[in-house]
């Protein structure tokens, strides 16, 4: 057994019901070779725990995405495949929808969860779970030697090669919320040669603007849904600050925004609420972002 494979198990020992459900988690899912290594696993799962928790205040962001997603899939006129991007548990992808208008369905994620092989199961020959790295550059950090300067592990995101879509060239592609994660969960776990407040920072910026880059390459139909904005509200309803995720990368102003009431009082802060402003960038849209 791994010593990755260990060391969350070991992490997730069962305390409580909750803990024992995610530890049971954690060993059900299949994940790539970096993925527990560098975090990832762990975050699959606390999302799914923070959505049991918070299912009531994300509903409205899951009925967007699944609206944006929706509206895309009857604008595609070809409906051989479709790829979902950080498909995750598929809570904000309306899978079934999917297999009705298009004839493969592909979702990827670096971990593929009991969720997806179900959808699988249930829908044979239309749903296919495929763990696959949309950074291309998980394998490469995880064989990385010694602790990374902050320069150092910016660059092996932002030129990594993530290769050709699993499954071929899809007619469309959607990035299913995973933008603002696919470089800040990994940077997190990765050793650093020095103390950098702004380590974490530009490794999800520069894992981000990759993603962007390689979405603007597909020659299908694209949805980007993407967090736009990170915003500090108080128990009042007052703004107490707002942090812009999208514009530090290039992207314009998306074709449609909502919001996610992320993590209402007090489950990130007792003093105010976390809200994600969400944006859904289609097609040439997408194309705009400014090469890092």
């Amino acid at each position: 057994m791994r010593p990755e494979f260990l060391r969350d198990a070991i992490g997730l020992l069962p305390q409580s019901p909750a803990v024992l459900r995610q530890f049971i988690r954690s060993l059900r899912v299949d994940a790539h070779p970096a993925a527990r290594r560098l975090g990832l696993v762990r975050e699959h799962v606390a999302i799914d725990a923070r959505h049991a928790r918070m299912a009531k205040a994300w509903k409205s962001h899951l009925e967007s995405s699944h609206a944006a997603i929706r509206e895309m899939s009857g604008r595609s006129a070809k409906r051989n495949r479709v790829l979902v991007v950080g498909a995750g548990d598929c809570l904000d992808v309306p899978v079934p929808d999917l297999a009705a208008h298009f004839g493969e369905v592909i979702l990827a994620d670096v971990v593929i969860s009991p969720v997806v092989r179900e959808f699988e199961k249930n829908l044979p020959n239309k749903v296919k779970g495929v763990v696959w790295d949309a950074t291309g550059a998980l394998a490469i950090l995880a064989r990385a030697s010694g602790p990374l300067m902050t320069g150092e592990a910016a660059s092996i995101f932002d030129q990594a090669d993530p290769g050709p879509p699993p499954g071929g060239e899809p007619d469309l592609v959607i990035s299913a919320n995973c933008l603002s994660q696919i470089g800040l969960v990994p940077a997190e776990s990765l050793p650093k040669a020095r103390p950098d407040p702004n380590f974490i920072a530009r490794c999800a910026e520069a894992a981000a603007r990759r993603h962007v880059r390689w979405l603007g390459e597909r020659p299908g139909r694209r949805l980007l849904m993407a967090d736009a904005a990170r915003l500090n509200i108080s128990a009042e309803g007052k703004l107490l600050r707002r942090e812009p995720l999208a514009d530090p990368i290039g992207l314009p102003l998306p074709d449609r925004q909502w919001r996610w009431d992320l993590a209402p009082i007090p489950e990130w802060s007792h003093r105010y609420h976390r809200v994600h402003e969400v944006g859904a960038w289609i097609d040439d849209n997408v194309k705009l972002v400014i090469a890092a």
